[in-house]
């Protein structure tokens, strides 16, 4: 008989900061002497969050091809076999970052059916500081409508990148948004730079308020639609040489920023790893190029490749063409080839469950 384990959901839009979030907090429980596991979760395989979270040592369990609440049934048996394989003290869970609905998909399930298994821990919906602002006066585009529903459903709120924000603003979001969505508990981090996180960590860990509190009305129509509006591209390439690759991956990211930039094309996120057999590398962007980022990983392995996961605001066909092209024209002075290279748009929503009433502990 497996431990009973600690459940954290943290959702949010594509480009808040889950993944960067999750890896940060499982660095720390580490340190503290805890098992952690690990879920990630994406339309399609071949994700860069699982690799990137894999190199803390920790047990990553992937549901890929659907998200979290249209295959509870994956989502559980990841549980059990993090139980299982790692006995985890504390599993962390990112659902895709379109996705809503999850208090009446996931939360209400979990309760119900999986209450001698996991302690269910509060909702958190991490929240960018530039989106927030943007939903708040107005959310009619269906895309900020799944934003907006996120934040109406969470338990918890989170608002990330801080630093981005003075004193000033984010003691004004932090007002609008708890007036907004008649919530008190909306807390601030910087993953970036630590500040909030063992705060928010501890709180969630240890409140005693009921999880899954709230279940909101979604229109699946709106909804879909605005998952219909990005395209969705996961892709891989061995590399034939490894050499310079931080150039190599300056380049990448920068040039797909331009590419972006000059169609005016929406980028919810952009990740890529380059991982050679002593280090890797991840770049990051989540709008406009100025968002780029790269991050140095001192993890090793015995392949060297490049994972692409691309969600932008584009047929998937174009999405396609402009991947490759940048890919030719960076890697081609190493030698490279392409793997696997699929690309979607996600399909309507159809959850295995969905909750119209709260669930009682």
């Amino acid at each position: 008989m497996t431990n009973k384990t600690d459940l954290i959901l943290v959702g949010g839009f594509l480009g808040a900061g889950k993944t960067s979030l999750l890896w940060e907090v499982a660095k720390r429980l580490n340190e503290r002497g805890s098992k952690v596991g690990l879920i990630t979760n994406d339309q399609a395989s071949e994700l860069v969050d699982t690799s990137f979270l894999e190199t803390n040592n920790d047990i990553v369990e992937e549901v890929s091809g659907s998200c979290f609440c249209c295959n509870f049934g994956g989502f559980a048996d990841a549980i059990s076999h993090l139980q299982e394989a790692n006995n985890s003290d504390i599993i962390l869970a990112e659902p895709v970052g379109s996705c809503t609905d999850l208090s009446a998909t996931i939360m209400q399930p979990l309760k119900e059916k999986y209450n001698e298994q996991v302690n269910l821990k509060q909702l958190t919906a991490l929240a960018d500081p530039t989106r927030l602002k943007a939903v708040l006066k107005d959310h009619s585009n269906p895309g900020d409508y799944i934003i907006y529903k996120q934040f109406e459903e969470a338990d918890v709120i989170l608002i990330n990148k801080v630093e981005l924000l003075s004193e000033e603003e984010l003691a004004d979001l932090v007002e609008k948004t708890k007036k907004e969505f008649n919530n008190e508990n909306v807390l601030t981090a910087s993953v970036k730079t630590g500040e909030g996180l063992d705060e928010w960590f501890d709180y969630i860990i240890n409140s005693e308020k009921e999880v899954g509190r709230r279940i909101v009305e979604v229109d699946y129509d709106t909804y879909a639609d605005g998952e219909a509006l990005f395209g969705w591209l996961n892709g891989t390439y061995a590399i034939d040489k490894e050499q310079s690759f931080e150039a190599l991956a300056t380049a990448f990211l920068a040039n797909l920023g331009e590419r972006f930039d000059s169609l005016n094309l929406n980028v919810g996120h952009v990740k890529f790893l380059l991982q050679g057999k002593e280090e890797g590398l991840v770049g990051n962007i989540v709008g406009k190029k100025e968002t780029a980022t790269l991050r140095k990983l001192d993890n090793a392995s015995d392949k060297v490749f490049l994972t692409v996961n691309a969600r932008v605001e584009v047929h998937p066909d174009k999405l396609v063409e402009i991947v490759k092209e940048e890919v030719e024209r960076v890697f081609n002075v190493v030698g490279y080839k392409e793997e696997t290279l699929n690309a979607l748009i996600p399909g309507r929503p159809n959850p295995t469950f969905r909750y119209r009433e709260i669930v009682k502990l």
